[in-house]
């Protein structure tokens, strides 16, 4: 759980200076003020995080992941999802 956590904080950390390379390195004409959740987004579509090691599956995990993505298909995409509204204790 230890080695997880301090994974997890290690790519945060990576993923927060390449962000705020990034912005550095905007000419000031072209800087944008984008939303913490589209700087996520341009840093994945972007790749400079991006780890160096190779992030492999066990085959039994990748047959795990494959038999819910066949799953997936049994059931039609409704329409409409029906929701109900919460209630207050």
């Amino acid at each position: 759980m230890k080695r997880l956590i301090t994974l997890m904080l290690c790519v945060f950390f990576s993923a927060h200076d390449a962000m705020a390379e990034d912005v550095q390195s905007t000419p000031p004409t072209q800087a944008r003020a984008l939303s913490p959740t589209q700087q996520w987004l341009e840093l994945q579509r972007s790749d400079k995080a991006a780890s160096t090691q190779a992030q492999p599956m066990s085959g039994e995990v990748m047959d795990r992941v494959h038999k819910r993505y066949l799953k997936s298909f049994e059931k039609p995409i409704p329409e409409y999802y029906e929701h109900e509204m919460p209630t207050t204790r």
